[in-house]
């Protein structure tokens, strides 16, 4: 039995809930930034080859010096400089990966691959609600486990608009400013949340947006992010959200997804005894089904919000969650005894 113990710890090692990781990416620059200008195309490079991937979130604020012209600082001054303080920036380029990985621009692939290997249990989904102009973003956030920080830490969620392809001043002069800071949807200081169990526990929170008209809606995107509060000694971003603003899905409105189904089961590993905690589309039903790994049916029910369940043999099992419109999402468990 110990044996067995063993082989099933080796093998769910990795099979705890685990969100998609996306990696959120600062860069604090200025037009008049010599220095900023010179690592410009590399940064840009670096840029390109992982944002299409949705891997990555890419927010370059800007500060006022060297040039207090600077027209991105100057559009937004009080939420760029809560960001600049929030990590004591005295110089630019400042680059930092999820709040905590201060780099030179030769190490971003070897930093950013470090946070995205790094498990996260924090999930952020995002939806709008109205039209180019004007409307509401709803956010979903998903504690999958008790998250890991300092007890006492205060967590602050960050939906920040940032814009592509304005024309550049200063060095930037015949170029375009990328990713430029515009405007976060909720205040300088972002919102509190505070998480609680049982697990997973979810949280909702919405923001009221405005595009300015001097603005262009078609190259607005949106970098969600949970960080520990501002001005504290450790300002991780346990995970983060990107989406083209125009693209973000709508319809997230009082507990409705329109992501598709949610599932997450806990504990995981566990000695028997489970909860499968379910997420549906408006409208929609669904089953829970629990396969062993030679394929046989080991329980059917119906899908709810909490669905307990209790398996008797050790060994590894899929929860899936099928909809009645044939869409599913399928988890992977283990009984250790």
């Amino acid at each position: 039995m110990r044996e067995l113990k063993l082989l099933l710890l080796l093998i769910t090692a990795s099979l705890a809930p685990a969100a998609d990781r996306v990696v959120i990416f600062e860069d604090f620059t200025n037009s008049g930034c010599s220095p900023c200008w010179n690592i410009e195309t590399q940064i840009n490079a670096f840029v390109a080859s992982h944002i299409a991937s949705g891997t990555l979130a890419v927010i370059r604020t800007h500060v006022n010096w060297p040039s207090a012209g600077d027209p991105i600082y100057l559009a937004n001054p009080t939420e760029q400089t809560v960001r600049k303080a929030q990590y004591g920036v005295q110089s630019v380029p400042y680059l930092i990966f999820d709040g905590i990985q201060v780099t030179a621009a030769p190490s971003l692939e070897s930093h950013f691959n470090n946070r995205l290997n790094t498990p996260a249990y924090i999930d952020i989904m995002v939806a709008r609600n109205g039209d180019e102009t004007s409307g509401t973003v709803s956010i979903r956030i998903i504690a999958e486990q008790e998250p890991q920080w300092q007890e006492g830490t205060v967590m602050r969620v960050w939906p920040i608009l940032v814009e592509d392809n304005i024309p550049g001043v200063g060095y930037w002069a015949g170029s375009v400013f990328e990713q430029a800071f515009r405007d976060n949807l909720l205040g300088p200081y972002g919102e509190v949340v505070e998480f609680a169990a049982p697990y997973p526990d979810t949280i909702f929170v919405d923001a009221e947006y405005t595009v300015a008209p001097s603005w262009d809606a078609n190259s607005l995107f949106l970098a969600t992010f949970l960080q520990c509060t501002y001005q504290q000694g450790d300002h991780e971003v346990p995970n983060a959200d990107w989406q083209k603003f125009l693209d973000i899905p709508q319809g997230l409105e009082d507990g409705f997804t329109p992501f598709g189904p949610v599932l997450t089961v806990t504990p995981n590993p566990g000695s028997g005894a489970f909860t499968a905690f379910s997420v549906l589309p408006e409208g929609s039903t669904g089953t829970l089904q629990v396969f062993d790994l030679a394929g046989r049916t080991v329980l059917t029910s119906p899908a709810g919000e909490q669905t307990g369940f209790a398996l008797a043999e050790s060994g590894v099992y899929f929860v899936r969650l099928l909809t009645d419109t044939g869409t599913s999402v399928i988890r992977t468990i283990a009984v250790i005894r």
